[in-house]
Parts: C-alpha cells; sequence; structure tokens
C-alpha cells in the first residue's frame, strides 16, 4: 500500500469517524419539539378585540406590500374580498361577510383580498395590478399550499384553517391552569388568568400587547424588550411613539399563544406523535364541513415532511432556567424565540438521566460542558459578551482537561521533538534507508534505542488523536445545544448563528454589524489555527540550525512532506468547519489556538533550558 492510498485511507476515516459522532442525540424535550413546530406553524388567523382593529391590520398589512405605493390611491372602499360565491365584496360595506367572531374576539373570514389601484387620484373606477394578499394562513402554510399545488395535492379549504384554529383556541383557554408550571407568578395575574374564557379573552392576553405597540414596533424595531416582557413592571408609564403607554405587567413571553400554543403538536398520550392532534381535528372538522375539506393523506405527508426539516437539526434546548431562547433566525425580533423547558435544575441528577436518555457521550461530554455554558452565561450576563466570556471560560476549562489527560501523550512529543537534531544525525548515518532495506532496518533500531534511552513513547501521540475527535464533536454538540447562546448578539452576530449564513446575507449590508463581526471572527479563527500549525514547526526548525544537512536524505524529506500534508489538511478542514457550525465554535477554536501556542511556546522553551542544563 503506498502513501497516497495510507493517506487517503486515513483521511477518509477521520471524515467518517466525525460524521458518525457529529450524530449526538438532541437534549430537546417533547414539550420542547412542539414548542418549535409551532413556532413555525402557529395560528393562522390574527385575533382582535373589534371590527375596527382588525380592519386596521387589513390595511396596515397592504400598504406594508412591496409593490404598494401612493399610486393606489388608497381609500376605504378599495379593498375586495372574493366570497365562496366567487364575487367580488367590498370589506367597508361587507363587514358581515368579511370579518367574524369567536367568542370575544374578531378576526379577518380567511381568504383571498386584494386591493385595487385608481388610473388617477380622482378616478377611482380603474382596476389595474392589484395588489392581493391571503388573509387567515400564516406564512408556514402558505409555503406548504404553493408546494401542494405545483405537486397536484388537494388543498384543505379556507373554513378548515379557520375551525381548526378555532378549536386551537378552546384548547389553549382549557388548558390556562397550566400556566402554574411556568413560575410566571411574579409577572401576570395568575387569579384573572384562571378565569380567561373565550368570552373574555382578549388580543392582549393572546399576545402579550396592544395592537398599537405591536404597529409601533414594526415601523420603529425599538421597544421590542418591553413587548416581550423582559421590562415589564407593575407601575409607570414610558412613551412611545410620542404617545404615554402603561407598561404592562406580561409580554409576548407571558402571552397565551407562545406558552400553550404548542399543544397544537403536544399529545400527552403519545408525545412522539407530534401531528397525532392534527389527524384528530381533522376527522373532527371533517364531520362538520365534509371530508372533502380537510387534509388529505397526501397534504399531511408533505406538511409533516416540510415541518420535521425546521425541527430536527433544532439542539438548542440545554438550559437550567426554564424560558425563551431564540432559534428562528428572522427580522422580527419578537417571533424568533421559544419557550424551553430547563433541563438542569439538579445537576447530578440530570447529569446521570443524560446517560440513560441520551447516550454515553452525551452523558460523558455533552450535558456538563453545556450545562458549564448556561451557567456562566447567565452569571455574566444574558447580554451577549455574558456568553462570549462564557464560551472562552469553557475552552479554558476544556483545554485544561484536555492536557491533563494528554499529558503524556505531550511530553512524549515535546521529548521527541527535542531529539531532532539526534534523529537526524542518524538519518544523515542512514541516507538510503528510503530504499535500502538494511539501512531502514538500522535506522528503525537506531531510533527505537534514542527513544528508550530518553523515555519517549512514539506511539503515546495515537492517545492525542482518539481523545481530539470525540472531545470535538461533543464541545461542537454541547455549544450547539446550549440554549444560552442562541440568544442575544454580541456586535450583531449570535452565537448560535453560523458564519456562513451571516456572511452569505447581505441584508443591510454594509451596515449590520454581525456582517463584519462574523468576517472578523473567521478571520482571526483561521489566522489562528494557521499560527498554532506554524510556531511549533518554526521552533523546532530553530533546534535545527545546529545539524548541517550534508546530503539529501529521501527519508526525511518523506516524512516531512507527509506531516506537512496531514496538518494543512486538518486546517483547512477546520476552517471550513468554522463556516458551517455555530459562530460560537469560531470563539472556541480562536481561544484554543491562543491556548495552543502559549502551550507549544511554554514547552519549548522547557525543554531548551532542560537541554541545556
Amino acid at each position: 500500500m503506498n502513501k497516497k492510498t495510507k493517506i487517503t485511507i486515513g483521511v477518509a476515516a477521520i471524515v467518517l469517524f466525525g460524521g458518525l459522532l457529529s450524530s449526538c442525540n438532541s437534549f430537546c424535550s417533547n414539550v420542547d419539539i412542539s414548542h418549535f413546530l409551532y413556532a413555525y406553524d402557529p395560528l393562522n388567523n390574527v385575533y382582535f378585540n373589534n371590527t375596527e382593529d382588525a380592519y386596521d391590520y387589513m390595511e396596515y398589512t397592504f400598504k406594508g406590500q412591496k409593490d404598494y405605493n401612493e399610486g393606489y390611491y388608497y381609500t376605504n372602499d378599495r379593498i375586495y374580498f372574493i366570497g365562496e360565491d366567487g364575487k367580488e365584496y367590498q370589506v367597508a360595506s361587507h363587514e358581515d361577510e368579511v370579518f367574524k367572531t369567536y367568542g370575544n374576539l374578531t378576526y379577518i373570514k380567511p381568504g383571498n383580498y386584494f386591493l385595487k389601484k385608481a388610473s388617477t387620484s380622482t378616478d377611482l373606477s380603474g382596476n389595474y395590478n392589484n395588489i392581493s394578499y391571503i388573509f387567515g394562513l400564516n406564512s408556514f402554510t402558505k409555503t406548504i399550499n404553493t408546494t401542494a399545488s405545483a405537486q397536484g395535492i388537494i388543498l384543505p379549504s379556507f373554513s378548515f384553517f379557520e375551525r381548526a384554529d378555532q378549536i386551537l383556541l378552546d384548547t389553549m383557554i382549557d388548558n390556562i391552569s397550566m400556566y402554574n408550571d411556568f413560575g410566571f407568578e411574579e409577572h401576570i395575574n395568575l387569579t384573572s388568568v384562571k378565569n380567561i374564557t373565550i368570552e373574555n379573552v382578549t388580543y392582549e392576553d393572546l399576545y402579550g400587547y396592544t395592537q398599537k405597540e405591536y404597529f409601533n414596533y414594526l415601523e420603529t424595531k425599538e421597544n421590542a424588550e418591553i413587548l416581550l416582557g423582559k421590562e415589564s413592571t407593575n407601575e409607570g408609564r414610558k412613551s412611545i411613539d410620542g404617545e404615554n403607554v402603561l407598561i404592562r405587567v406580561g409580554g409576548r413571553n407571558y402571552s397565551l399563544t407562545n406558552n400553550l400554543g404548542y399543544l397544537k403538536f403536544y399529545n400527552e398520550e403519545n408525545p412522539k406523535d407530534y401531528f397525532e392532534n392534527i389527524k384528530v381535528i381533522s376527522d373532527k372538522i371533517a364531520l362538520e364541513i365534509g371530508i372533502d375539506q380537510v387534509v388529505t393523506e397526501n397534504y399531511l405527508t408533505l406538511y409533516k415532511q416540510n415541518l420535521e426539516v425546521k425541527v430536527n437539526a433544532v439542539k438548542t434546548c440545554i438550559t437550567k432556567e426554564q424560558g425563551f431562547y431564540g432559534y428562528i433566525k428572522g427580522n422580527d425580533g419578537l417571533n424568533e424565540t421559544v419557550s424551553i423547558e430547563a433541563k438542569a435544575s439538579n445537576f447530578w441528577n440530570d447529569w446521570g438521566k443524560a446517560f440513560t436518555k441520551h447516550g454515553f457521550l452525551e452523558g460523558l461530554l455533552v450535558y456538563p460542558i453545556s450545562y458549564l455554558v448556561d451557567t456562566f452565561a447567565h452569571s455574566f450576563g444574558m447580554n451577549g459578551w455574558g456568553q462570549i466570556f462564557s464560551v472562552l471560560l469553557v475552552t479554558v476549562i476544556v483545554r485544561i482537561l484536555f492536557m491533563a489527560i494528554t499529558l503524556p501523550s505531550t511530553i512524549s512529543q515535546q521529548k521527541q521533538q527535542a531529539l531532532q537534531p539526534e534523529l537526524a544525525k542518524l538519518q544523515q548515518k542512514y541516507p538510503n534507508s528510503n530504499t535500502n532495506d538494511y539501512e531502514k532496518q538500522r535506522l528503525a533500531q537506531a531510533q527505537m534505542a534514542l527513544y528508550k534511552k530518553h523515555k519517549v513513547h512514539p506511539f503515546l501521540s495515537l492517545l492525542t488523536m482518539i481523545v481530539q475527535f470525540p472531545l470535538f464533536i461533543c464541545v461542537w454538540n454541547a455549544l450547539a445545544g446550549s440554549a444560552a447562546l442562541s440568544s442575544d448578539a454580541v456586535l450583531g452576530l449570535r452565537l448560535s448563528d453560523t458564519i456562513w449564513n451571516v456572511l452569505s446575507s447581505f441584508s443591510g449590508w454594509p451596515g449590520n454589524p454581525g456582517w463584519w463581526t462574523a468576517l472578523v471572527l473567521i478571520l482571526l479563527m483561521s489566522g489562528g489555527q494557521i499560527l498554532s500549525m506554524l510556531i511549533p514547526q518554526w521552533l523546532n526548525k530553530k533546534r535545527m540550525k545546529s545539524i548541517e544537512k550534508t546530503h539529501a536524505n529521501p527519508t526525511a524529506d518523506s516524512q516531512a512532506k507527509t506531516m506537512k500534508f496531514v496538518q494543512w489538511f486538518m486546517i483547512i478542514f477546520t476552517i471550513i468547519l468554522g463556516f458551517t457550525l455555530p459562530s460560537a465554535m469560531g470563539v472556541y477554536w480562536l481561544a484554543g489556538s491562543i491556548f495552543n501556542i502559549l502551550q507549544s511556546v511554554i514547552m519549548h522553551f522547557i525543554f531548551t533550558k532542560k537541554k541545556e542544563k
């Protein structure tokens, strides 16, 4: 077997080994997954306190479309609705057809609406380039319907989605006592919450803020902390858009939909079947409006596949404090967080469960590393920099642990490096060892004698490789699984985002600080990795200056080339991973490379001084 074949097999083994280990289990519970599913596919309808609010929302939505401009000469009679009879209805004059009520709530009847464009500001009779918009379906459902139509799959009727929402609302209100389990006593009035019924529930109960506050946020992207509930207080007022409004106890994070909406997918009797409730709801509605208007088997399959793709990769579920953590990448800071259950309320007890529930590596390393990240992040402050300091501190701890485990191997490697001048002399003594079997055997015997004399164990270097890869995969999964790293950003970059996703998006560029932070991080990480490889080589070359090379040595040259190839392959491989893995890994590798550089320099001087003595 030639050297190229050996190298190829070795590289393939490394990649395969890493790929197998990367399949570490997620710590997300069934409830967590249900929350994730609801975040992607929430209530299709938006519910309001009255018809006026519903119409304001409709008007605001149309004005927010990219094709809208003042050329539409907007007036109240320009919005139309396509009725079930196929006729056009003016929204303002047919409120009974367009705006429906369910209990105390008002909603826009699901369907296709459009805004007519007038030919001139005085002539409103024209009908050119209408803007259409489907109300009553969320963005995920619209995407599924588009895909299903392209594949010839029969779509559920608008009436199905309308009724399904009503059933989910009833389910949330029927289970409102579950608020006791969320630990929100300090933020909401549990007595008033328990008294909520479909007959008195409000927009604020469902979403946690008023419609006025929400519109203001969409226009200014300000006051998100208040709307989320992070800065809620019992008293005082705050100026929003020049007007004083009450800072309510509650907020989006304490609303009905974002805490109980997961019941759309969670079935207590069969928690692993996240789509059982959808089938039950569909069967129930089929009895009311007909089987031809509900979800078909093909539609449900497409629906499941698309949702599973989104949630299967989610791992940000390890936290010691139950709360809302970010996971959806978007421009709306109010809708990119999800409620995550606490996984580490009792570390020692939960650590034991990690072995039995998730696997050996998950219990041994993934869980404790992620626990440390989460603990340090909350201790330093969940403000972005707290997460950075957390990753740096965990990097130091992991590196010290790694160094302690591989200390015999490291000392042996350093001794071997210190013996390079002596090894070079032996290679000079047997210059034809690459082709002459006798010289090859004599060189091997001389090298082993030299290693034995100085107590060097060359095969101990395998220990580093054996430990390094599982540790790398476990650190990767621990950082990816930390809920704390998915929240807040430092210099515009959130540590759960991959550098590639950030750099490949030019939204807001060049003023987007996160883009530049990601670029600087990958450059620093790459530079650190390269230096951590080159500095030991430079130090070794400095030691080798005293050895004069009298003639060519094919064996030494061949070994050096092989070593360089492997080293550069690993560096390039690491840099590529740095683009595709969470940014937290970039911080980990940068700190790790600095640690390696310091270790190499310190060990070099220790052995140099020892040799001089």
